[in-house]
């Protein structure tokens, strides 16, 4: 058959995978700021006018192709009376394709991309072991600015949470367009523009699998959930998009988001990207003085204490769900294939970040 070809790019894909992961100038130089920076702004250009999510709509379809799929097989060895091996042969043979070319495009538009330098070494930050003082004085600041924030931000929802003067999804991304493009100013891996960000259909149901944004390489689709707290969504969608930028460490990416929200202009922006510093900061604190994290908690005042309170009671109904449970596992998994060692707990490393910028604008 002629596409046996098409079996070669799974192992092209591995041996690209091995280069880059030994040399990460490959990596950063000839993908992240080659390849990937182009292909994502010429499909992404075609993409993003798109005003549903293709991702999303692929999900949905995909099963029901599979089980279609599936039928055909059946019904077709049920009414061969001949060649049924060979017929099934050609079958799997076109899987076979069909997961090799898929897995050759996620390698270059995306795995790859983790073996590109590491923020830390792109920014000049100086990540190294810190004392719990220095936690504590980092929640401590974070906490301010969350209260000074909140304080300026009046609108909020039925329950007393921060609430969006505008929650739609196309005007958030422009600013997170803008807030990118001053990130830029400073380092130049976020000179290109980014697309517009769509919202999830089937947010409460993508709540489920534990999951507030996506980004899904195929598409060039940043995707967030809007089911969640509004507080939130402005980072979500930062962070979303520093994948887009080809930085695929959550850790990373999390910190790049903060960084794009406190710049931006916007103050429910930079409330957004101070919370998520505060909760990842915050959660360290917890787990090495919790008398410290209590003091933290006491300093909140009503608007940022009723924030937390209402997305931990929205997560805490979610929280016992099995697809949650499996999501995570899947999560983790791939997290552990892309050499993220510490699985869906290099979340937490984004805290390293955070310090040593920190310490940096404090020196």
């Amino acid at each position: 058959m002629k596409r046996k070809w098409l079996l070669l790019l799974f192992p092209i894909a591995l041996i690209l995978l091995t280069i880059t992961r030994n040399n990460p100038w490959i990596a950063e130089f000839i993908f992240a700021r080659g390849i990937y920076k182009y292909y994502a702004l010429v499909w992404s250009s075609i993409t993003q006018w798109i005003p549903f999510s293709l991702m999303e709509l692929g999900i949905i379809l995909l099963p029901a192709a599979v089980i279609g799929w599936v039928l055909w097989v059946i019904v077709r060895l049920v009414k061969s009376k001949k060649d049924r091996i060979k017929f099934l042969l050609r079958q799997i043979l076109s899987v076979l394709c069909l997961g090799s070319v898929v897995f050759f495009w996620l390698t270059v538009t995306c795995l790859v991309n983790y073996n590109r330098y590491t923020f830390t070494q792109i920014s000049g930050l100086e990540v190294r072991a810190s004392y719990k003082e220095e936690l504590y004085e980092l929640c401590l600041e974070l906490t301010q600015k969350a209260n000074t924030l909140r304080e300026q931000l009046k609108k909020v929802d039925e329950e007393g949470a921060m609430a969006l003067e505008d929650n739609s999804v196309r005007e958030l991304s422009k600013t997170a367009r803008i807030a990118y493009q001053k990130l830029g100013e400073e380092y130049d891996v976020f000179t290109y523009k980014t697309a517009y960000t769509k919202p999830i259909y089937f947010s409460r149901a993508m709540s489920y699998t534990d999951l507030v944004g996506i980004y899904c390489p195929f598409t060039m689709e940043t995707n967030v959930n809007i089911d969640v707290s509004e507080y939130s969504r402005a980072s979500t969608m930062t962070h979303e998009l520093a994948h887009y930028y080809g930085f695929m460490r959550e850790d990373e990416a999390n910190f790049i988001s903060y960084l794009a929200c406190i710049n931006s202009d916007s103050l429910e922006f930079q409330y957004s990207g101070v919370m998520l510093g505060l909760i990842h900061a915050t959660n360290q604190l917890y787990q090495v003085d919790l008398e410290k994290y209590r003091e933290i908690w006491g300093q909140y005042n009503e608007g940022v204490r009723t924030d937390l309170v209402q997305n931990n009671l929205y997560w805490q109904e979610l929280r016992e769900s099995k697809i949650r449970q499996i999501s995570e596992t899947v999560n983790d998994a791939y997290l552990k294939a892309n050499h993220q060692e510490d699985g869906v707990k290099s979340y937490g490393r984004m805290v390293d970040l955070l310090l040593a910028w920190h310490r940096k604008q404090t020196e």
